[in-house]
C-alpha cells in the first residue's frame, strides 16, 4: 500500500468513527468537496501535508493519534511511490 492510501483510509477510518460526511468535513475545514472527495478517495499521486494538517485540526486530532494506527505500524513497507 502507498502512503497516499495510508493517510486517505486513515482518514476515512475517522470520519466514520465520527460519523462525519464529507460534506461535514468541509464545513470545518473550508476545503472544497473536490479536494476532499479526492484526498479522501486516494485520486492524488502525492498527498498535500497541508491539506491533512487542516483536516486533522479541524477534527482536534493530533498527528501522533492520526498515525497511531495499524496501518502506519510498519512504515518500511509502505510504498512512498
Amino acid at each position: 500500500m502507498n502512503i497516499s492510501k495510508c493517510i486517505s483510509t486513515r482518514l476515512r477510518e475517522i470520519l466514520y468513527q465520527r460519523k462525519l460526511s464529507i460534506g461535514d468535513l468541509q464545513d470545518l475545514t473550508g476545503q472544497s468537496k473536490g479536494t476532499l472527495t479526492s484526498l479522501l478517495y486516494n485520486r492524488y499521486n502525492a498527498v498535500n501535508l497541508k491539506t491533512v494538517f487542516i483536516i486533522l485540526q479541524a477534527l482536534n486530532i493530533t498527528v501522533l493519534e492520526f498515525f497511531d494506527s495499524d496501518l502506519f505500524v510498519d512504515l518500511n513497507k509502505i510504498n512512498l511511490d
